[in-house]
């Protein structure tokens, strides 16, 4: 991108048992590509979270669900959140999508821009209208209200 520059890191708990370099690969991959948030900024990725502007963590549900609790989040155990610093990926979630995806690298990229996007200080939308793409900032996990899943900010379609 050419705006401002936002960095953050990726971050995976020990707990998960996820490889790190791999995430972060998806990760990067979600966030540098032409339809996410690098359409109109910098983003770079650090290793420093003293450095960073938005650490996404991919957590374990309970460690999840402690890090929203401190926003006055509750995630139950099965969504993500924004708690202000940190964009906190559940893992469960990760691994198991959500109804209405077709594949889990979609529901992945979405999870990613969605939390990414509120960091930006993007708020939730709703779906704007059966059979609609569903805007990335719409709560896609917790059902698609008619709109088709989308995992990115700019949709090609």
């Amino acid at each position: 991108g050419t705006g401002p520059r936002v960095r953050y890191t990726v971050e995976v708990a020990p707990t998960v048992g996820a490889d790190p370099a791999a995430v972060a690969a998806q990760v990067r991959a979600a966030l540098h590509d032409p339809r996410s948030w690098a359409r109109d900024r910098t983003l770079e990725q650090v290793g420093d979270p003293s450095r960073a502007r938005i650490r996404v963590v991919l957590a374990d549900p309970a460690t999840v669900d402690v890090l929203c609790g401190r926003a006055g989040l509750d995630t139950a155990g099965i969504y993500s959140c924004w708690n202000g610093r940190f964009a906190a990926l559940n893992a469960w979630r990760w691994e198991a999508g959500a109804e209405g995806f077709d594949d889990l690298a979609t529901y992945r990229t979405y999870l990613v821009n969605h939390e990414f996007g509120h960091g930006l200080g993007r708020g939730h939308v709703s779906c704007p209208s059966t059979g609609a793409i569903a805007p990335v900032m719409m709560q896609q996990s917790k059902g698609l209200a008619g709109c088709r899943a989308n995992g990115w900010p700019y949709p090609s379609d």
